[in-house]
C-alpha cells in the first residue's frame, strides 16, 4: 500500500442545487437581518412577527439549504489508522478524526424505503458484524464506485449485496 493519505470526495453539487441553496441562504440572511433590526411587516394591521417569527423561518429553512449544499469527503490517514468524514459547505469544512478499525471488507447493498423505492449504501465492515456507512445514494453507480475505490485503497474485498440472498464477491 503506497499511499498513506487518501481523500474520496462526493464531488461538487449539481449547478441547479447550488442555485437553490444560494437562494435559500439569501432568504435566511434577509430574515436574520430583518429579525435583528426589528423590521416590521404589516398586513391588515397584523404583525407577522407575532405569529411566525423571522428567526423561526430562518431556522426552518436552514436544513433545506444544507441539504442542497453540503458535500461529504472521506479522509483516510492510513499511517495513523484514522479517518474522518468532512462536511463541506463552500469553503467551510467540519469533521474530526476517528480511529479506523481493522476493515475486513466493503459491502454495497440496497435498502428498501417506506415508499417502495430503494436506497443504496456502501458500508465498511469490521469485527465480524459491525459496520459504518460511508455513502448513501438513490443510484447504484456512485455507491459501487465508492465501494470499488475504498476496497482498492484498503486492499480488502468488495461484497455485492444488492440482490437479497444472492450476495457475491466482486473483483476490483
Amino acid at each position: 500500500m503506497g499511499k498513506k493519505n487518501i481523500i474520496i470526495s462526493e464531488g461538487n453539487r449539481p449547478f441547479w442545487q447550488r442555485i437553490i441553496a444560494a437562494l435559500i441562504y439569501t432568504c435566511i440572511i434577509i430574515f436574520l437581518i430583518m429579525f435583528f433590526t426589528d423590521y416590521k411587516f404589516t398586513t391588515n394591521a397584523t404583525h407577522i412577527k407575532n405569529s411566525f417569527s423571522l428567526l423561526e423561518m430562518a431556522l426552518i429553512l436552514l436544513p433545506t439549504a444544507l441539504g442542497f449544499s453540503v458535500v461529504r469527503d472521506w479522509h483516510f490517514d492510513l499511517s495513523k489508522k484514522k479517518y474522518k468524514i468532512v462536511y463541506c459547505i463552500g469553503p467551510l469544512q467540519f469533521g474530526s478524526w476517528i480511529t479506523l478499525p481493522e476493515i475486513e471488507y466493503v459491502s454495497v447493498f440496497k435498502q428498501p424505503k417506506a415508499n417502495g423505492e430503494y436506497i443504496y449504501e456502501t458500508n465498511l465492515w469490521y469485527n465480524k458484524n459491525k459496520h459504518f456507512n460511508i455513502l448513501e445514494s438513490d443510484g447504484i453507480e456512485p455507491v459501487f464506485e465508492m465501494g470499488k475505490s475504498v476496497s482498492t485503497i484498503l486492499n480488502v474485498k468488495l461484497l455485492d449485496a444488492t440482490v437479497p440472498n444472492a450476495y457475491k464477491w466482486v473483483d476490483v
